[in-house]
């Protein structure tokens, strides 16, 4: 053979293993199949982008799909038994404490390394801090999570209304209500007459309040403004919860009292079922036009856009802002109440996130599918209601695309407005993160009962935030207080204590 035909002999043998490699690696890449669990809607991204990540990947995506209250029962029953069923799994911020605090997942910044993350720049100031523990990365973001405001533009914003309120109260209004002191004066004037002219009565406010359906975020957005200083985290400034020196609960604090007697005084001027209203009943009875302000999570601003779905008679009508502030705040290190302005933004829930359990033995896989399904695109149609999976938006480019937010039927002035709340919000690298600890739930429930003996009548502010109190520091003691302590302390960005 001569040397010609031995090189020809030689490369088509390179050529040969060079293909079937490439073929081996493409039969060991489509042998790889992930769990991915999750509840509705969240679930939804796998069915709109499973199919294409394994055309693109050759991983194959296996979705378990489980109803919300199983969620956190069937991901902490696999960790603790090690089974290591689950791949990725689409987790509430809120539970962070359980899982990231009990070192059940992954930490995320070797992966990064590896194989790159879509641009974590993009990603808001505010949900940066929610998928990080002690200043770690342990998750993926991909929803943003938090209350703002909602008031009726042809309500507040009309200028005979105005000159009436103003008669009545002695000072005008700002549009959109800057303080609590300010939504509970205009919730008194717009309850109970058919401002809207549409033969029907309407009310001031409304707002989440049933016991058992979340009600004490309700209360928290209105506290937090009358018992946190901005600033911190340290032990005066930028905690709500406790103290993150000893573990004492705060919420028996002046300002947290302030809080329960503000949103007991809004529940006079709401709808007399107010206090059956949970997340559902609020939102459809809010779109459907019988109620001045509100203040939920992003759904409304959704929900206002779609007529045909929703039965909403308010499309274009909404303003949307930022929580209202207070007029005092209560410091405590000096123990007296500060008269000036404070307003402070608050992750309710703190949205959803993705995590990779440590028991998962194909980790890179499962990052790679977690952060295709996140990356700026993708998520983007997540977020306008093209491709719905129930986030809401949480990346600086989701604030900037409003081409997209049209496409999905919003017409451009509620786009832009809706937009620029809610980056107000999560823009704010001060925002407080929601309790991120183990017993969250146990914790805010006595909250939530206590809460709804105050809306009934039943209990002075002053006693329920007592018991609430008290109820808090049994909890503390069950779980432990050096060990809950520390774990508070991780969830803040803070050093544990020794």
């Amino acid at each position: 053979m001569n040397m010609r035909k031995s090189r020809k002999v030689i490369m088509l043998l390179v050529i040969l293993g060079l293909v079937m490699g490439g073929f081996s690696a493409i039969a060991i890449a489509q042998k790889t199949t992930i769990n991915v669990l999750a509840s509705k809607p969240h679930s939804n991204v796998v069915d709109y982008f499973g199919a294409e990540f394994e055309k693109a990947t050759g991983i194959k995506i296996n979705k378990i799909e489980v109803p919300y209250p199983v969620l956190f029962d069937k991901v902490m029953t696999d960790l603790i038994t090690g089974t290591g069923a689950y791949d990725l799994v689409c987790v509430a911020a809120g539970w962070a404490g359980d899982f990231v605090g009990g070192r059940w997942v992954l930490p995320l910044e070797g992966l990064m390394d590896k194989y790159g993350y879509p641009d974590w720049e993009d990603v808001t100031p505010a949900i940066q801090k929610t998928v990080k523990w002690s200043g770690k990365i342990y998750a993926l973001p991909y929803d943003g999570d938090c209350h703002n405001f909602y008031y009726r533009k042809d309500a507040l914003e009309n200028p005979e209304y105005q000159a009436k309120f103003e008669k009545k109260y002695g000072y005008r209004y700002n549009v959109p209500p800057k303080t609590w002191e300010e939504v509970r004066d205009i919730a008194e004037f717009f309850n109970g007459w058919d401002w809207d002219n549409d033969g029907e009565k309407e009310y001031g406010i409304e707002f989440i309040a049933k016991r058992k359906t979340q009600a004490q975020w309700s209360l928290m957005d209105i506290a937090i403004q009358y018992a946190v200083l901005r600033g911190g985290p340290d032990k005066y400034h930028g905690v709500f919860f406790f103290d993150p020196e000893t573990m004492e609960p705060l919420v028996n604090t002046p300002g947290w009292i302030e809080g329960m007697r503000m949103i007991q005084e809004l529940a006079k001027y709401a709808p007399p079922g107010i206090l059956s209203y949970g997340y559902s009943e609020e939102r459809i009875t809010f779109v459907k036009g019988q109620c001045a302000m509100a203040f939920d999570w992003g759904d409304i601003g959704v929900m206002e856009q779609y007529p045909e779905k929703y039965g909403s008679n308010v499309k274009g009508l909404l303003g949307y802002s930022p929580l209202p502030g207070a007029e005092k705040v209560w410091d405590r290190k000096e123990g007296k109440w500060l008269h000036q302005y404070n307003q402070i933004n608050f992750l309710d829930f703190g949205g959803w996130i993705w995590c990779i359990p440590k028991t998962s033995k194909k980790a890179d896989a499962a990052y790679k599918f977690g952060t295709y399904i996140t990356d700026p695109e993708r998520s983007l149609l997540e977020v306008t209601g093209i491709n719905y999976s129930g986030a809401n938006p949480w990346r600086i480019s989701h604030f900037k695309r409003v081409d997209k937010w049209l496409e999905a039927g919003w017409n451009k002035e509620s786009a832009v407005d809706y937009l620029t709340a809610l980056q107000g919000i999560l823009g704010d690298p001060e925002a407080v993160l929601d309790l991120r600890i183990p017993g969250t739930a146990e914790y805010y429930d006595y909250l939530d009962l206590y809460l709804s003996k105050v809306l009934a009548g039943e209990m002075t502010p002053e006693e329920a935030c007592k018991k609430v109190y008290d109820a808090w520091e049994d909890i503390t003691e069950k779980y432990g207080r050096k060990k809950q302590l520390n774990l508070y302390r991780e969830s803040l960005g803070l050093k544990p204590l020794k």
